[in-house]
C-alpha cells in the first residue's frame, strides 16, 4: 500500500535521546483522542500488545523525531504528538532502533504502529505507517500513555 514506508535498523547508541529516562503512567481512565491542529502535523502511534496480559507492562518503546523523544509507549498503549512541518527521521527504539525519514505537512495526520517482537523479556521494535482506520481501531482498545521526561 502507499502507507508502507521502508525502514532500516539504526544503532540505538546514535540516538540523542536513547538513554533518556521517561516517567510513564498507564492511564486506564482517561482516553484522550488525537485531533488535528492547524499549522502542525499530528503523529499518532499505537504499540499493540502481543497478548492482553502484557498490556501496560514491560519495556518502554520510545518514538524519536530527529533528536527528541515525542512519544513513549508500552505494549497496549498509545500516544500522540504534534510536529512542525518538515522532514524528520522517525525512529522507534527499545533495545534496538528502527525507523525511516519522511516529510510531514501542516494540518495532516500520520498514523503508526510500534510493533514489538519477542514477548516481555526481549523487546525489539519496528515502526510502520498504516491507515487511520487500522491505527484508530487499535487505539480504541489501548490505554493512554501519560508520559513525561523524568
Amino acid at each position: 500500500s502507499d502507507y508502507q514506508e521502508q525502514g532500516e535498523q539504526i544503532d540505538p547508541a546514535k540516538l540523542f535521546g536513547a538513554k533518556s529516562k521517561d516517567a510513564l503512567k498507564v492511564d486506564k481512565h482517561n482516553h484522550p483522542l488525537p485531533e488535528a491542529k492547524a499549522g502542525k502535523a499530528l503523529v499518532v502511534v499505537v504499540c499493540p500488545a502481543l497478548a492482553a496480559r502484557y498490556a501496560g507492562r514491560g519495556n518502554q518503546f520510545k518514538l524519536h523525531a530527529n533528536d527528541r523523544v515525542i512519544a513513549v509507549n508500552k505494549q497496549g498503549t498509545y500516544s500522540f504528538a504534534y510536529l512542525d512541518p518538515g522532514k524528520y527521521r522517525l525512529v522507534s527504539q527499545s533495545e534496538n532502533a528502527y525507523g525511516f525519514e519522511m516529510e510531514v505537512a501542516a494540518g495532516k495526520s500520520y498514523y503508526f504502529l510500534q510493533n514489538t517482537f519477542g514477548g516481555v523479556l526481549k523487546n525489539d521494535t519496528s515502526l510502520s505507517r498504516h491507515s487511520p482506520e487500522l491505527v484508530m481501531y487499535l487505539l480504541n482498545g489501548s490505554y493512554y500513555s501519560d508520559w513525561k521526561p523524568k
